[in-house]
């Protein structure tokens, strides 16, 4: 991270790349082809990095899970906890270590066999335990904080609310769904983070950017914000998730692209300057190729990703509805109406008893109320949003920008007997 000057960064939030599970389909990426001690030691040099750039007093938050190591790669069945050694390094390198926050999500990985029921059931002694949860770490750099300015520090100032959510230690919310990056996580996690560790003005870094999940949060909530991403392939992807094609999105922001000329860095060499190495006491190798054993957890771009499915506890009105794990969403383009509300729940109600459903998304993900913005499909690719348009029993809602506007006013259009403009 050359570009960036020492002491300049105030909040450093990522997610590293999964050890030999995702292939990313850059040269030089670190995870799927490492070892697991050249992996750690590779992570090493990043955090070295963001330690440099990170000003005294501020922090650096790391989203990591446990991994599995499956029985048909790596010969038995394991569990490696990478935030150990993330740990030891961080700590060796001067940071304090100010503890985790529970992610409590589901997971997407299954067994040897593919079955959602883990090991050896009905059966006991062998039961594996599900990693639907994940780790943020948080570390915190020495040294006096750079001062804030009283206008900031009230405009930057958390509800009590927020404060007890937030600081409570455990998370309860979903994943995000994998589209154009592998494994985004979900806006709803760095934003929650930047709220509790920056100021507004501040700078957030996040040195595995992906498909801009970090850099979206940050404008949102009026942070700048700095970006590193190997995998030029998802450049169009990080500009679709910015709204560059709509610039009402975040107005008067700016965005510099760089792509960074080749460096004279030799890996090997820097990690023997590391304040901890680490050595694999285990020497945890694969015996077979992930690509040619894979259960659906979508190891490259070229695999084709699972669906997330939910139930539909109740159906609040037309526009919005509570899923399983709690989470409420709000239907992208519909505008309740009065003469129609009743007709309309009924409808969402018959449609999705007992049946599962996915969502699509648009940018940004969330209304005021945080509901989840959200476009809802029954398993079987039927579109409820559109329905509701088709059947007359909502209006279009225009009040927001949304990616299906144009065929949401082809339908309204259609029904008034008239063409879309």
């Amino acid at each position: 991270m050359s570009e960036v000057e020492d002491r300049s960064v105030h909040l450093a939030v990522t997610s590293p790349p999964y050890w030999q599970i995702k292939d990313y389909g850059a040269p030089g990426q670190i995870g799927f082809n490492d070892s697991y001690q050249d992996y750690i030691n590779s992570l090493s040099l990043v955090w070295s990095e963001c330690i440099r750039v990170l000003h005294p007093g501020c922090r650096l938050c790391i989203d990591v899970g446990d991994q599995f190591a499956r029985a048909a790669l790596y010969g038995r069945y394991k569990v490696i906890p990478i935030r150990t050694e993330i740990i030891k390094f961080c700590e060796s390198a001067g940071l304090d270590y100010m503890g985790a926050v529970i992610w409590q999500k589901v997971t997407t990985t299954n067994t040897s066999g593919g079955a959602s029921i883990m090991g050896s059931y009905p059966y006991p002694r062998n039961g594996i335990l599900k990693l639907d949860y994940e780790f943020i770490l948080i570390f915190k750099k020495p040294g006096k904080a750079p001062p804030v300015s009283p206008e900031s520090r009230e405009k930057s100032a958390l509800s009590a609310a927020e404060w007890n959510l937030y600081f409570s230690g455990h998370w309860n919310f979903p994943g995000e769904k994998k589209s154009g990056h592998l494994a985004a996580f979900p806006e709803e996690l760095p934003r929650r983070l930047i709220r509790m560790f920056s100021f507004e003005g501040d700078t957030v870094l996040d040195p595995f950017l992906g498909s801009g999940t970090t850099t979206l949060a940050a404008a949102s909530l009026g942070r700048n914000s700095i970006g590193y991403e190997i995998n030029g392939e998802f450049l169009p992807c990080l500009r679709e998730k910015l709204g560059l094609s709509e610039p009402t999105l975040f107005p008067g922001s700016d965005y510099i692209f760089l792509k960074q000329p080749p460096l004279d860095f030799n890996p090997a060499r820097e990690i023997q300057r590391l304040p901890y190495i680490f050595t694999d006491p285990q020497t945890v190798s694969r015996r077979a190729d992930p690509k040619k054993v894979n259960y659906g957890s979508g190891v490259d771009g070229a695999s084709k990703p699972r669906e997330k499915y939910y139930r539909v506890k109740k159906v609040l009105s037309p526009e919005r509805l509570l899923l399983s794990e709690g989470l409420s969403i709000r239907l992208l383009g519909i505008r309740e109406s009065a003469e129609k509300k009743s007709e309309a729940v009924q409808f969402l109600t018959d449609k999705t008893r007992g049946q599962k459903v996915y969502l699509r998304y648009d940018n940004p993900q969330r209304d005021e109320q945080g509901n989840q913005l959200c476009y809802l499909y029954l398993s079987n690719r039927t579109f409820l949003n559109a329905h509701l348009l088709k059947k007359g029993l909502a209006g279009l809602d225009t009040s927001r920008e949304f990616r299906l506007k144009g065929r949401f006013e082809s339908i309204m259009a259609k029904k008034a007997g008239t063409s879309a403009p």
